[in-house]
């Protein structure tokens, strides 16, 4: 009897030293596991037992398996019917924040009697892939070898895109909104009797000539909400050319509205409200806070050049809608969607947008516009570069270092916003910068509505060309990206375009 028990506690003490970790580098491991188990990122680790799992994540969370952990993001009462809600098939250009976990599941009923409900460890992205790190490949079917020609050509790729993009394609998509805008409001101007000439005077315009315009594309916004499924299966049957030629006009006809809706929205602000500094920096800053209250997240204060897209009926005609909903009809979710996006976040993203703009134009060198210009662009292009070529980097640090463990458990969405409003920032900038310079040199015409209708059109013209006029209002639903550079900003176009023309 002594003897079996002498065995028993040996087999014991064995299993124990064998479920220890051996390090704190293998505790970090199991870490990453219970992430890639809660966010679906997939991540080479050894295989784990359910119930180790569940014991592990307890103890890194600093709570017993069998204690129901506070929920500092969800609700914690449990839902009806919670486990049929779904997301839709299309989803925002959010990058990874809108692939995140909205309502909590209960992991104990599959796994083990005990029942643990699983944090929102939204932090990492699903689709992380260190670019150089050959460890990290996909389980499933990524067991082709890579050749030194195609890592040296993917290396080259994530170099030369951003590059591309913010040089290149951002001035052409600012010059379309540049030209639009003053198209916009030269009209604006002879509606109500006012100079065309260009000056930083402050117009009344009468309630009806802001009114009538902005409800008319809010109703076209209506039906094009409404109306994407019947559109997208209407072209789908259509010839390639006919295709072309109605995708390009639908992306016109947003993009149009998209303007009219801004420029209306910032007028009326403009005129009524005060237009003092601190008034407006206030403002502002009570719009970060509703945008998070509602969504979340900031990255729809972003767009290019950290948002570009390329010209397809997969990206181009359906509006991502990042809402769970259950038994509930397709018509329903698209007039949802458009108050919350056409309504709520482009009022609150205009706001944002106006009060920091115009906070540049009384403070940076309103005397000096070139210096202004040049500044502003200067501040953009440092804030742009390393934000995008960093984030894979930046996704990692919450394997990589206990410290960001334990903010991206704790506070999931905390330090993504963070690199959301610098992003914004940088486009604030860049904007600013170019749209100083194409205001204060290009005058083609004696009449600048004629300057401003001919690079109207040939802006969109040449960006139609190369495929990626839906830049200039973003892609409208997430793109994947292949390579899996930019895990934060769905920012692929150029490795789209080389994949299909390869």
């Amino acid at each position: 009897m002594v003897e079996y028990n002498s065995k028993k506690q040996t087999v014991y003490n064995r299993r124990q030293t064998m479920a220890a970790p051996e390090s704190p580098h293998d505790e970090l491991h199991d870490l990453a596991r219970h992430l890639s188990a809660s966010t679906n990122v997939r991540l080479p680790l050894s295989p784990v037992s359910p119930s180790d799992e569940v014991n592990r994540s307890a103890r890194y969370l600093g709570t017993p398996t069998n204690v129901r952990q506070p929920l500092s993001s969800n609700s914690q009462i449990d839902l009806p019917f919670s486990d049929e809600y779904r997301s839709q098939e299309r989803v925002p250009p959010a990058g990874v924040d809108v692939r995140r976990q909205f309502v909590s599941n209960r992991i104990g009923d599959s796994i083990s009697n005990d029942s643990v409900t699983r944090r929102r460890l939204s932090i990492i992205s699903e689709n992380y892939y260190p670019i150089d790190d050959e460890d990290n490949q996909n389980e499933d079917n990524q067991t082709l070898i890579e050749t030194d020609n195609d890592k040296r050509r993917r290396r080259i790729l994530f170099v030369v895109e951003p590059i591309l993009v913010g040089l290149i394609l951002l001035p052409v998509i600012v010059l379309f909104w540049d030209c639009g805008w003053n198209l916009v409001w030269t009209l604006l101007n002879t509606i109500n009797g006012y100079p065309l000439t260009i000056n930083q005077e402050f117009y009344n315009y009468s309630f009806l000539s802001l009114f009538i315009p902005y409800s008319i594309v809010q109703i076209l916004l209506l039906i094009l909400y409404i109306g994407q499924e019947i559109f997208y299966n209407f072209l789908k049957e259509q010839n390639s050319i006919i295709r072309i030629i109605l995708l390009k006009s639908h992306i016109f006809l947003l993009a149009t509205i998209y303007i009219i809706q801004w420029e209306i929205v910032w007028l009326v602000w403009d005129q009524y409200t005060p237009r003092q500094w601190y008034f407006q920096l206030v403002l502002s800053i009570a719009a970060i806070f509703a945008l998070i209250v509602f969504i979340g997240h900031l990255s729809d204060l972003v767009c290019a050049p950290f948002l570009v897209s390329y010209d397809s009926i997969e990206y181009c005609l359906h509006f991502g809608c990042p809402l769970l909903t259950r038994q509930m009809k397709q018509w329903k979710i698209n007039v949802i969607n458009y108050v919350l996006y056409e309504i709520i976040i482009s009022n609150l993203s205009i706001v944002t947008w106006r009060s920091f703009y115009n906070f540049l134009d009384q403070h940076m060198y309103p005397d000096d516009l070139n210096k202004s210009a040049l500044i502003c662009l200067l501040i953009g292009f440092i804030l742009y570069f390393p934000l995008m070529y960093f984030q894979n980097y930046l996704e990692y640090l919450n394997v990589k270092y206990e410290f960001w463990v334990f903010v991206s458990i704790n506070f999931p969405q905390l330090y993504r916003n963070v690199r959301h409003v610098f992003a914004f920032l940088s486009c604030v900038f860049l904007w600013r910068g170019l749209w100083l310079l194409y205001d204060s040199y290009i005058v083609i015409f004696e009449f600048h509505y004629q300057t401003y209708l001919l690079l109207y059109f040939l802006s969109f013209f040449f960006l139609a060309l190369i495929q990626t006029s839906s830049s200039i209002n973003g892609p409208l639903s997430n793109m994947e990206d292949d390579n899996h550079f930019f895990p934060l900003y769905p920012n692929c176009y150029v490795s789209t375009v080389i994949r299909k023309f390869s």
